[in-house]
């Protein structure tokens, strides 16, 4: 369609009459016709220049307009690119320095909690080695319990076995244990031929004579640990009658774990 601004409508019209015969007179054609067959060629000529002008001039508006469209595009596809290439740059950076973070104060907490634990650990090993146990055997038995070597192997300040060949004396340590098992005390020759009621209330009354020997040698810091098989009526009301500190144990397990746990209560008592 470039081509048609270049035609020259006057040259055209001379050189379409050059091409054209004279035409031969009939009856049927007449000078009025051929005008007017001229005339619509020359106005079809005429709007087909206008046209080929108008579509010329819009196609290279469109392409005009294409041309900015794609710059405009190509700025903004730069930009974004940038803009979401560094977005994700930082993101990744945020997101490492949280975990790394996030990860250190684990580590912290973790570490602070390890070391709350060991300084809990080392300061009851220190209360217990610090702490002086007296094992008294109401018996005429020498023979010192392996309860009391246990203990020894726990590692208190000092392990003082005693019996009825040589009792304690005052001052007593900070924890008391009342061995009224390995004694034999509660049983034998002195059970035989009673009822079972008169068995538990003899049984009773040695318990309570027992306590109370143990109890003149105390002072009020001192934890009296009673190590007795079995339930004692006389144990459980103890505390109705005495304002000391006391506990049971009836197992060699539960006998060490509740002497270092006393351990405590004396360590507190020696510091009010």
């Amino acid at each position: 369609m470039d081509w048609l601004p270049s035609i020259d409508l006057s040259h055209l019209w001379n050189w379409v009459i050059a091409q054209t015969p004279t035409p031969t007179p009939s009856p049927l054609s007449t000078p009025a016709k051929s005008v007017n067959d001229i005339e619509l060629l020359k106005s079809q000529l005429e709007f087909l220049k206008a046209t080929n002008g108008q579509l010329g001039e819009s196609f290279n508006r469109f392409v005009a307009a294409m041309q900015f469209t794609l710059v405009v595009f190509a700025f903004l596809g730069g930009f974004l690119a940038y803009a979401v290439g560094k977005n994700l740059d930082d993101a990744k950076k945020i997101a490492s320095q949280l975990i790394n973070r996030e990860i250190e104060n684990k580590i912290t907490d973790l570490v602070q909690s390890e070391v709350e634990s060991v300084k809990r650990s080392l300061q009851r090993e220190r209360v217990i080695g610090s702490t002086v146990v007296d094992y008294y055997l109401p018996s005429d038995d020498t023979t010192e319990p392996d309860d009391c070597k246990l203990l020894r192997t726990r590692g208190f300040a000092k392990v003082r076995f005693w019996n009825q060949k040589r009792k304690p004396k005052k001052p007593v340590g900070d924890i008391f244990v009342l061995d009224l098992i390995n004694s034999k005390l509660l049983e034998g020759q002195d059970f035989v031929g009673l009822s079972r009621e008169d068995a538990e209330n003899k049984r009773e009354e040695k318990i309570r004579n027992q306590i109370d020997l143990a109890l003149n040698l105390l002072d009020k810091t001192t934890v009296l640990v009673i190590y007795i098989d079995g339930f004692s009526k006389e144990v459980k009301t103890l505390a109705t009658r005495v304002d000391y500190y006391y506990v049971a144990a009836n197992t060699s397990i539960t006998l060490i774990g509740i002497v270092a746990d006393s351990a405590y209560v004396a360590h507190g008592q020696h510091n009010l």
